[in-house]
């Protein structure tokens, strides 16, 4: 099962996050994680402060920015990804297909906080250059806590079983092995992506897809929702492989070892774990409260509904940096309005073609297994489309180092509160998780929309000191421009 996607900014070869998301993973939630650590921004040289860029059209510029093969990686992805829900949909009992989207959705939860480790990666290499020492010692330290993190869940293997009712422990064993490659394949993608190989990160994605179609339809039809797992976590290792080969070719340019930004780590894995509890959560607790019917009904409509996140997480991890730079070096909310635009409008846009249509979708996808539940497809398409903006409010928190990142920490505990009171049926667990958006919403619209926007109308000043340069040049260039006129 694919993990996290990222995408090399235009103007830095930092890593861009894409949390994951579930939409991307196993069609269930959104992704979404940051590109390129704060503090790392690339400070422009007196060439590029004195040259003023072409501007492109802004088609040519949203699709340089998020970079055709990775864009391509995704859709094919989620589409391969959709064929693979339809069949095992169809194969499996409404309960077991419940349990295997509450095991997928668990995956994607351990999945997501690997998003930082990503994203320090890239930045490493990036910020340093491709060192072999550098890369050696990231990827055996990596490979030593991925080996610890996988025995910590496979020691967790009786919980996770007896909370999700799942019927075999193997099908909660399985999630050890899946953190182990995906804690691995997480830093090799950052480790390429900082070093500007793009093409070979969107192949991970494109045989990781093909290799969990390969095997999970196969294991299926005999094992059931075992069977599946075992093919999610075949696809994994396959791209591990894909991306450990360009690895193992390259040679070492810069001599010199670093080491990752445990900081910017920890405080990516925060912001978007946070984002990834608030935006799914609701599919976790419908499995524990739920009936294995209604489960079914729940998990297919989620993945009907929160698929028009996919897209719109890839767009928000080109914007990130954008907004890093926005706001570190010009206090310039129109990054802001851009990410709103772009990212927002995917969301919003897919929200509404998936509203219009829900029961073709459910009878395409699902055939006549779940054909009554096209009202919840609509309720929670229209609550992903709105969990978009608190996506890109709260990559902006994070730009800027704000406590606001707590504030999906906070909806997902509400969310949390208000389902367990109230969870008779799917529509209710549902309601639950719009009644916790409501008010988180309305929060980051006025503490993190209220800072971008307080700041641009006082016009503060930049900072000094290594930002000082491109301010520099721009007044240089400005007074250039004024004795020319004269």
């Amino acid at each position: 099962m694919p993990a996290t996607l990222t995408a090399p900014s235009p103007d830095q070869a930092a890593p861009v996050d894409t949390h994951a998301a579930a939409a991307q993973t196993s069609g269930l939630a959104p992704a979404s994680g940051p590109a390129q650590a704060p503090g790392r921004d690339r400070v422009p040289s007196a060439e590029e402060n004195t040259t003023p860029p072409r501007r492109a059209g802004l088609a040519g510029r949203i699709w340089a920015a998020l970079a055709a093969p990775l864009l391509l990686s995704v859709v094919v992805q989620n589409a391969a990804n959709f064929g693979f829900h339809a069949v095992v949909g169809r194969i499996l009992p409404p309960g077991d297909y419940g349990a295997l989207g509450a095991v997928l959705a668990i995956m994607v939860l351990l999945s997501v906080p690997l998003t930082a480790l990503q994203a320090a990666a890239s930045s490493l290499v990036s910020s340093h250059g491709w060192d072999d020492d550098s890369v050696r010692r990231t990827l055996r330290g990596t490979a030593l806590w991925s080996v610890l993190a996988g025995f910590a869940v496979l020691a967790a293997t009786p919980l996770i079983q007896d909370y999700f009712r799942l019927a075999s422990a193997v099908d909660a064993a399985v999630l050890a092995p899946f953190v182990a490659v995906s804690v691995a394949l997480a830093v090799a993608r950052g480790l390429l992506l900082g070093d500007r190989q793009v093409t070979p990160v969107a192949w991970t994605f494109l045989l990781g897809t093909a290799g969990r179609l390969a095997f999970g339809l196969a294991l299926v039809i005999p094992f059931g929702v075992t069977g599946a797992l075992v093919g999610t976590l075949a696809g994994e290792v396959v791209a591990l492989v894909v991306a450990l080969v360009p690895i193992h070719r390259r040679s070492g340019l810069v001599p010199g070892a670093a080491a990752l930004d445990l900081r910017t780590v920890a405080a990516a894995g925060f912001a978007v774990t946070g984002l990834f509890l608030f935006s799914t959560v609701d599919l976790l607790l419908a499995r524990h409260y739920l009936p294995d019917a209604e489960t079914g009904a729940y998990v297919a409509a989620a993945t009907i509904g929160k698929v028009v996140l996919a897209l719109p997480a890839a767009a928000m991890s080109v914007y990130y940096p954008r907004l890093v730079s926005g706001w570190r070096l010009e206090r310039n909310a129109g990054a802001l309005r851009t990410a709103f635009v772009v990212v927002s409008g995917l969301a919003i846009l897919g929200g509404l073609v998936v509203a219009a249509v829900p029961g073709l979708l459910l009878k395409l996808l699902y055939g006549g297994n779940f054909a009554d539940a096209a009202g919840l497809v609509r309720l929670l398409a229209v609550i992903a489309a709105l969990t978009s903006i608190v996506s890109v409010l709260t990559y902006a928190s994070l730009a800027r180092k704000s406590l606001a990142v707590v504030v999906p920490w906070l909806g997902a505990a509400l969310e949390i509160a208000l389902i367990a009171r109230s969870h008779g049926d799917a529509s209710a667990v549902a309601r639950g998780s719009l009644m916790a958006l409501v008010p988180t919403l309305l929060v980051m619209v006025v503490w993190e929309g209220g800072a971008w926007w307080r700041a641009m109308r006082r016009g503060v000043p930049l900072p000094r000191g290594r930002h000082a340069a491109p301010r520099a040049a721009r007044s240089s260039r400005a007074g250039s421009t004024r004795r020319r006129a004269r």
